[in-house]
């Protein structure tokens, strides 16, 4: 309704007299966010502390009004706004609502005082709300020195709807001051010289006011409370989602340790795999290499013509095949220790002991391939395989000579 009246103004002045909290209930809060500025009045040290925190380029007086100067006592009921001067008050308070109260000693002032430095400003709304000591505040006001265009006053027996103005109304009608609205709990008035601000409270409260409820309204109160009851709910809820997603992602990297431990062990086993391959390289190259495995080569090629011979023998031919295996082997042998000087010399020396096996292999061994008589003669008693194998023998000494 104040809005209503008054928002043609800008930046104007106000003064809260039992200002209590700076935004919960808050006259002046809408005014301030708006640019503008004035004086609060709270007695009450722990509001007074958070006025001037949240309000720190306005006036706050830690004060109590009265209609004399001086101290009174207080009845201090913590985190309510039901903190009053009047015992009977406060003892009604404990009784049916079991509040705990607490008495403190204020500095009192008149609002004749109080106003003394805005003297000469316009004043464009003074609320009074102190908790049955209106009547005593107005009387220390002095209406030709301060005129707030709109004054607004609470009017009932604290936390009750029983009306309580009859003893302080005819201070502002004398005041020439007009009653112009009463919403359940606070009367407003408006002085006579702003008369026309009278229409602006000719309807109660309509959507037509652009009225924007905020989380500190008293109306809003139970709505916030569900509001903020549902996002615990919801942020405990995403929570639990977060630390089941961070349990699966921990999971997840586990197995992808583990993972990555396999193909580390099996990367390892291939390079000792190919370590081994290496080494067992190496070491055939060197058997090749050695003096052994050349001096044992007539004895494998023994074994394989052995075994050839044992296939004959296995499969059945006649005694003529196996003669002819027999030579194919003394050839190779005989070719082997040709090329070996150091046998062919030990060799020779021990058929030099025995002709008549000399004459025979060397027959055998070195008989020129030009003497095919010899050769025919000689093959004649060899199977059809021996025979190939004699005539490579043949061909292979003949070529070595030349």
């Amino acid at each position: 309704m104040l809005w209503r009246a008054l928002k043609h103004v800008e930046k104007g002045c106000y003064v809260d007299v039992g200002a209590q909290h700076p935004v919960i209930d808050s006259v002046s809060k809408a005014f301030y966010e708006r640019g503008w500025r004035g004086v609060h009045i709270e007695p009450v040290p722990e509001y007074a502390r958070l006025l001037r925190q949240d309000r720190p380029d306005e006036t706050v007086l830690e004060v109590a009004l009265s209609d004399f100067e001086g101290t009174l006592e207080l009845n201090v009921i913590p985190e309510t706004g039901l903190s009053t001067a009047v015992d009977a008050y406060a003892q009604r308070h404990h009784t049916e609502k079991g509040f705990d109260c607490q008495q403190i000693q204020v500095p009192v002032l008149t609002l004749k005082s109080a106003l003394q430095p805005l003297a000469g400003k316009d004043v464009h709304w003074l609320k009074i709300d102190v908790e049955g000591l209106e009547g005593r505040v107005l009387k220390g006001w002095d209406s030709q020195v301060s005129r707030p265009w709109v004054m607004v006053i609470e009017a009932t027996i604290p936390n009750s709807t029983e009306t309580d103005y009859a003893n302080w109304d005819p201070i502002l009608t004398a005041a020439n001051y007009q009653i112009v609205y009463f919403d359940g709990l606070n009367r407003f008035y408006v002085a006579k010289e702003h008369a026309e601000l009278a229409v602006a409270f000719s309807t109660p409260p309509n959507v037509f006011d652009d009225v924007i409820l905020t989380k500190g309204s008293v109306i809003c109160r139970e709505l916030v409370t569900s509001h903020q009851a549902s996002e615990h709910a919801l942020t405990a809820q995403a929570e639990a989602h977060v630390a089941q997603a961070e349990a699966r992602v921990a999971q997840a990297e586990a197995r992808v340790a583990q993972a990555e431990a396999r193909v580390a062990q099996a990367e390892a086993r291939v390079a000792q795999a190919k370590a081994h391959v290496v080494q067992m390289e190496s070491q055939l190259r060197d058997v090749l290499n050695s003096r052994s495995w050349r001096i044992t080569l007539p004895l494998r090629l023994a074994v394989i013509e052995l075994r050839r011979i044992r296939e004959a023998i296995q499969s059945g031919r006649h005694s003529n095949g196996l003669q002819g295996l027999g030579r194919s082997l003394l050839q190779r042998l005989g070719l082997w220790v040709l090329h070996q000087q150091i046998l062919e010399r030990a060799a020779l020396a021990v058929l030099d002991l025995m002709p008549g096996v000399r004459h025979r292999l060397h027959h055998i061994v070195r008989a020129p391939a030009s003497a095919s008589g010899g050769a025919a003669q000689e093959s004649g008693d060899l199977s059809p395989r021996a025979a190939r194998i004699y005539a490579d023998l043949r061909q292979a000494i003949g070529a070595r000579k030349n």
